[in-house]
């Protein structure tokens, strides 16, 4: 018995050590890293542009259904910042040397790529209308292989091709049955049916899908307001009132290039904690709502991101610790402010350790010093600010402020002297008002109004490569007792 129990610790260590090593560590029988999936918008081979959405709705909905364990699916922003690294329009359908080569740039091992027909109906006698009808096929190109996947045929390699086809009103039917059949093939154990993918796969309404492709695929702002909000009222009709949550997050962020940060804080925090772009969604409605000085609502949504396990990123911790010292500037309460201005110091000090050279992140840090009074380190920060910007007449004002009280008066007349000539005929107001109160209150903290998509991928990838192994770790567990079950 006592042997029994010792050689099942033992298999448990070996299991576990295994899942749990770096990778420099693995054992040579540790299972397979997570394999990194590319899907390409698929090739409309007809003569009917106005269908050119369908190879978008494709990439789109493939790469939410192939996100299963033991695959990455590399996301939309992902393959736009490969195509802007690579110098390729946004719009261009590569050859599958170039799909190899975006691939490469995006650490990829497999890359879905395809093409469609699309038939019009004949014209119909009676009122009903008949719809498109498609017809494609689909291959997986195995990056590291230089082949397409698929199995020996008669002694000699014979590529895998997947066909799909029917009415365009069976579009997302063929998307999960087209992502089984990849899955399948891949691995013959999967752990749910071709029903149960089908069913996430037609989750939202066809009209509502196509209006959200649509959108999405649309430059012009009319037709794209309306897409997504089309989207948005067909989802919540046959769901009872529940929100679409990639439309609505598009839809914010519709609203946050145009400068309409209410109407965009509103759409962003539709999006719910479950749903993948949730961090990036605060984060943008954090923004919009300091736009209009909400400040309590840009803090309740920002600070909880700035944390190491949750979205630890530059802009994150910027924003946040600058909304926390713009919260501390309007607080009335000594206790609070002192409070608000030691978490925003925090958060900037983050952000500068991370990215040392972030003018934007150093002004807010030095403002945050200077109100607490370090007077010396303020100076500092904003000396590597001017440095990159000499001309930057708001950091002199600030910098001519803080050297004078730390007893440096030659330094500070000159740091004066640049402030005037640069900030023009806003430097009167501002010198007033310090002459008047010791404060500046017309100084803007700086925000960083864009997150750095590849620091975002960079983070939901380690999060969904931890969400695997924890995955991994209960299946070998699972079998560990099973063993100890069976003797």
């Amino acid at each position: 018995m006592l042997q029994r129990i010792l050689s099942v610790f033992v298999v448990a260590a070996t299991a576990i050590c295994g899942l749990l090593a770096t990778p420099g560590q693995a054992p040579a029988q540790a299972a397979p890293a997570a394999e990194i999936v590319l899907v390409l918008p698929f090739e409309n081979l007809s003569d009917h542009s106005e269908y050119n959405w369908i190879g978008e709705s494709f990439a789109d909905s493939l790469s939410a259904l192939l996100n299963k364990p033991g695959l990455l699916v590399v996301t939309s922003e992902e393959r736009a910042v490969a195509y802007q690294r690579l110098r390729l329009p946004q719009t261009v359908l590569p050859s599958r040397a170039t799909a190899i080569k975006i691939a490469r740039e995006l650490k990829a091992s497999m890359i879905v790529i395809g093409n469609y027909n699309v038939t019009l109906p004949a014209a119909a006698d009676d009122q009903t209308k008949a719809l498109a009808n498609i017809a494609g096929e689909a291959r997986v190109v195995r990056v590291n292989e230089g082949r397409m996947a698929g199995d020996i045929f008669d002694g000699a390699w014979a590529p895998r091709v997947y066909d799909f086809g029917g009415e365009v009103g069976d579009l997302q039917k063929m998307h999960g049955e087209l992502s089984y059949q990849i899955l399948y093939q891949r691995d013959k154990a999967l752990s749910f049916s071709r029903n149960q993918l089908v069913q996430e796969a037609t989750r939202v309404p066809a009209g509502s899908f196509q209006a959200y492709i649509k959108g999405l695929l649309t430059n012009q702002r009319d037709p794209k307001e309306n897409y997504f909000k089309n989207a948005l009222k067909l989802y919540a009709k046959a769901h009872g009132g529940e929100v679409y949550p990639e439309a609505a997050f598009e839809l914010g962020r519709f609203y946050l290039a145009q400068g309409q940060w209410k109407e965009a804080a509103e759409y962003f925090t539709m999006v719910q904690k479950k749903e993948p772009h949730f961090g990036e969604a605060q984060f943008y409605a954090g923004l919009a709502y300091w736009k209009v000085n909400d400040i309590q609502h840009a803090l309740s949504v920002l600070v909880p991101l700035a944390d190491e396990k949750v979205m630890p990123l530059v802009g994150v911790y910027n924003n946040a610790g600058a909304i926390s010292v713009e919260a501390a500037r309007q607080e009335k309460k000594p206790e609070e402010r002192t409070r608000l201005l030691l978490q925003g110091i925090t958060l900037l000090s983050r952000a500068v350790d991370s990215s040392p050279d972030d003018t934007t992140v150093l002004f807010n840090y030095g403002y945050a010093l200077f109100l607490a009074e370090k007077y010396t380190e303020a100076a500092e920060k904003l000396q590597k600010v001017i440095a990159a910007n000499q001309q930057d007449g708001e950091a002199y004002f600030l910098l001519a402020k803080a050297q004078e009280r730390a007893g440096q008066k030659d330094p500070a007349n000159a740091a004066d002297n640049l402030a005037r000539k640069y900030m023009l005929t806003s430097y009167a107001k501002w010198q007033t008002e310090w002459q008047k109160s010791q404060l500046i209150p017309n100084l803007a903290l700086r925000s960083r109004d864009v997150l750095n998509q590849i620091e975002l991928s960079d983070i939901t990838r380690t999060h969904e490569m931890e969400a695997v192994k924890a995955n991994d770790t209960q299946e070998a567990l699972k079998k560990i007792r099973d063993l100890y079950e069976k003797g």
